[in-house]
């Protein structure tokens, strides 16, 4: 067996046992010794097909390093990872995921921006008591985000995960469970090279569903520049608990989490958001070669903002809550069913099919007695084929979906009420159309194994997608190219 094949094989086996929960299952049927991977890649991407936020086109380059080891007793694992991306023409987002948080913050000077990632993980597992495993994974990663435009920032993210677990093995079949812990932080320092004025540059503190305050970046309402703090300081605890089985013929798992975070510090605590998230999945393994997967994922968060006030004492200014207005809340699930068949012999090797569907249901009552909701529906379908071919491995993905969505407008409202809640519209449709754009999309990755070098590996990988029906979007089209040199150990 090539050693490429068997490093396929072991990237579709091994990532289940390195997820936090399944550390311990590295001792369900440890082989003593090691294996290990490392490459290095560039990337380019263009297309006018992408969400606002997305640069127009893109450069990136890496690196990353993984590695197992495997004693008599103990199994340890480590990884390493850095990428560096420059987007051209980027604007909208200064998060690292936008999206993530139930707040946002969009400025609209379009610009270079430069984004630098750095992961750590690292884990081990032991037997004691006979067939019993203790064990810990961690994952920190480390990203800071740069604009040089006005208005320029630096974003600056930490996001810390550690889980320890308990498991029991015994004959092929393995329990764990595992408490999780995860603290994520992002940091927006912005500032301006001159005089800020109303004709200046303006950006918008989106409260949900592109409802919230509009004005210039340094005003009191978007607490970019506020008196006191002088960031836009994001932090989340979640705290939780998964549980694993895996034996030869069926898989299962669930996790169970919650979160709690929040918005400003030094006593300025703008907005907090609860938050919980429920996953889990279902695998049977069948002769053959043949699996069947089900995937099912909740995730609820709402969004609370603060009646603040800075009382003067004594010439001395603190800050004080004295309540909290709920401004909006926003529910996802989706539900994922795969279908694989690997086969032993001839060129074809696997074969994977995914159908997956999602639905959003957002809701905003930022200005009593208003209240608007919105209802998304997205399914996808895809299609994976790999072959092998002597030296030469082939890896050919076809996919296709549509989305909907229906928005209910502004109800409630009474003659009473002079204004309505401020709605950054344009930028709304746009993730609207990305959203629910019927897109059709393939991919193609080539990797070569030199023969001369036991291990070492060559790779091409290119992808693209169709929109149909573009109205708003830049483009109908999105492309990417990337080239990897990999070796084995």
């Amino acid at each position: 067996m090539r050693a490429r094949y068997r490093a396929c094989i072991l990237s579709l086996l091994v990532p289940l046992v390195l997820q936090g929960q399944d550390i311990g299952l590295l001792r369900l049927n440890p082989v003593t010794g090691g294996r290990g991977k490392a490459d290095v890649y560039g990337g380019y991407e263009a297309g006018g097909y992408h969400p606002a936020f997305a640069p127009a086109t893109l450069w990136k380059a890496g690196a990353s390093a993984q590695g197992t080891r495997h004693g008599e007793r103990t199994s340890f694992t480590g990884s390493f990872s850095f990428e560096q991306v420059e987007g051209k023409e980027q604007f909208t987002s200064v998060f690292l995921e936008p999206g993530y948080f139930p707040v946002d913050v969009l400025e609209f000077t379009p610009g270079d921006k430069t984004r630098q990632t750095y992961k750590l993980g690292g884990g081990f597992a032991t037997t004691f008591a006979e067939d019993f495993v203790f064990g810990v994974k961690a994952n920190y990663t480390a990203a800071n985000y740069a604009k040089r435009k006005d208005i320029r920032y630096t974003t600056y993210g930490m996001d810390l995960q550690v889980e320890p677990t308990i498991a029991f093995v015994n004959n092929g079949v393995g329990l764990s469970a595992a408490y999780v812990f995860r603290k994520r932080t992002e940091t927006i320092d912005a500032e301006q090279v001159g005089a800020a004025t109303d004709q200046s540059y303006f950006a918008f503190l989106d409260k949900g569903m592109r409802y919230g305050t509009y004005q210039v970046w340094d005003g009191d309402g978007i607490h970019l520049d506020e008196a006191g703090v002088g960031v836009f300081p994001v932090k989340e605890f979640t705290h939780g608990f998964s549980y694993l089985i895996d034996a030869p013929m069926l898989a299962g798992g669930m996790s169970l989490l919650w979160k709690h975070g929040s918005v400003g510090e030094k006593g300025y605590d703008w907005f907090r958001y609860p938050g919980f998230s429920w996953k889990v999945f279902l695998e049977g393994r069948f002769q053959g070669g043949h699996s069947l997967r089900l995937d099912l994922n909740l995730q609820d968060d709402q969004l609370e903002e603060s009646v603040l006030d800075k009382v003067t004492a004594g010439g001395i200014t603190t800050p004080t809550v004295y309540a909290w207005n709920a401004v909006s809340d926003r529910a996802w699930s989706s539900v994922d069913l795969t279908y694989a068949v690997r086969f032993r012999n001839g060129p074809l090797k696997l074969l994977r099919a995914v159908l997956h569907g999602g639905y959003w249901d957002e809701k905003s009552y930022l200005m009593y007695p208003y209240e608007d909701r919105t209802h998304r529906y997205n399914g996808m379908a895809t299609l994976v084929a790999a072959f092998g071919f002597g030296p030469v491995d082939l890896n050919l993905r076809v996919n296709g979906g549509a989305g909907a969505w229906k928005d209910q407008g502004l109800k409630g409202g009474t003659d009473a009420v002079d204004s309505v809640p401020f709605r950054l519209t344009p930028d709304w449709l746009r993730k609207m159309e990305y959203f629910s754009t019927t897109k059709a999309g393939a991919g193609l990755t080539l990797t070569y194994h030199l023969r001369s070098v036991k291990g070492l590996s060559l790779q091409a990988e290119g992808t693209w997608l169709h929109g149909f029906g573009i109205d708003l979007l830049p483009g109908a089209d999105r492309w990417s190219s990337t080239v990897r040199v990999g070796y084995d150990f």
